[in-house]
């Protein structure tokens, strides 16, 4: 499905703003003085300035024991914001995975700016380059917004970038089907979902179809980055 125009304007506002150059990030892991410290490269989804970046930061770090001690995948990792953290903060190991190439570059410096001995990041397409393996832990922050990158008119002709936030509800249906060969019996998987974007990709209205469910939803009203209004951030399990 299309999108409305007042979501395109969302879109549009979010590409403008991703016209930077390469720059080092704080991303905020609490109400206090905590950050994370990562390098973000032109063309890589800003989870500085992105909410679901900043609020799926926030809710990792306050929720260490969800991924401690456990093996888990960050999938569209953009510059690594959220498998760093549980690299970091207790996880055992942790696969970050991107369809951009610009953004597992980026993501392996930011491992090897902080000296993670626990995570490697390579370039994949959802699971296709993915061996077979079980997770404790996936975390995919997906593209929102209905309909496919290639077929709307937008302000930004970086492909990628585009996809980050373009995803089309048969993405969202191929991760579910295809997330339950990688997930441990009793592993989770963590979305977050911004509601403005509409119902056509929220995880809430197509898990039960994959014999998933909501384990938990986290409720928030974004004042942070430039997605402002009702976000979840969900829980799921078999």
């Amino acid at each position: 499905m299309s999108f409305t125009k007042i979501q395109q304007e969302q879109v549009e506002k979010q590409l403008e703003r991703h016209k930077r150059k390469d720059l080092i990030a704080k991303i905020p892991l609490n109400n206090k003085n905590n950050f994370l410290e990562i390098e973000i490269d032109n063309g890589v989804f800003g989870s500085d300035i992105m909410s679901s970046g900043i609020y799926l930061a926030k809710f990792l770090y306050s929720n260490k024991k969800l991924y401690k001690n456990k093996f888990c995948l960050d999938m569209g990792c953009g510059p690594g914001t959220q498998g760093l953290i549980m690299s970091k903060y207790g996880a055992k190991q942790v696969i970050l995975t991107d369809i951009s190439k610009k953004a597992v570059i980026n993501t392996i410096k930011n491992i090897k700016r902080l000296n993670l001995k626990n995570s490697i990041s390579f370039e994949s397409d959802l699971f296709n380059n993915i061996p077979i393996n079980k997770f404790d832990v996936i975390v995919f922050n997906h593209p929102f917004f209905p309909g496919e990158a290639s077929k709307h008119k937008l302000n930004n002709n970086d492909t990628m970038l585009r996809k980050s936030m373009l995803g089309g509800t048969k993405l969202v249906k191929k991760f579910f089907k295809y997330s339950k060969n990688y997930l441990k019996n009793n592993g989770i998987i963590i979305m977050p979902y911004f509601h403005f974007a509409g119902k056509e990709n929220d995880p809430a209205n197509h898990v039960k179809k994959f014999g998933l469910r909501i384990k938990k939803e986290k409720r928030i009203k974004s004042s942070q980055g430039l997605q402002l209004g009702d976000f979840s951030i969900y829980v799921i399990s078999k």
